[in-house]
């Protein structure tokens, strides 16, 4: 995989949470899509914004349906070396948690924030033994 890509309805306020709030470098940007590097290698992991609207031109409208509301059954999942410095860290940005650093019986601790669209991301480490 190279790239994970999000259709937004709103470029600007998403572009701006994850290159001013996150801090992803922008690699490209258009009206109509801004592509970052996730990692911060060149021809690494690439996060993709890309409109609605031009998704459903680039698919098909009866695939990516625009006019309707999603139901997120996904979220994207990044290792840190610390939830909590982390969660702290992206909280004072104003980031909002939708559930704070939880430690899980399998040694796994993890919160989840979401962007300005709702798309979900975890942020997790295993706890050391």
């Amino acid at each position: 995989m190279n790239a994970v890509v999000l259709p937004v309805r709103d470029l600007e306020k998403c572009a701006a949470f994850y290159r001013d709030t996150l801090g992803f470098a922008v690699n490209f940007q258009d009206a109509e899509s801004a592509f970052f590097s996730i990692d911060g290698k060149k021809g690494g992991l690439v996060l993709g914004l890309i409109t609605v609207a031009n998704v459903a031109e680039l698919i098909s409208e009866a695939q990516v349906r625009p006019k309707e509301d999603t139901i997120h059954r996904t979220f994207y999942a990044v290792f840190v070396e610390d939830v909590d410095r982390e969660y702290e860290a992206l909280r004072a940005k104003g980031v909002h948690f939708v559930k704070p650093p939880t430690t899980h019986p399998w040694g796994q601790r993890i919160a989840y924030f979401e962007d300005p669209e709702g798309n979900l991301w975890e942020i997790s480490h295993f706890m050391k033994k």
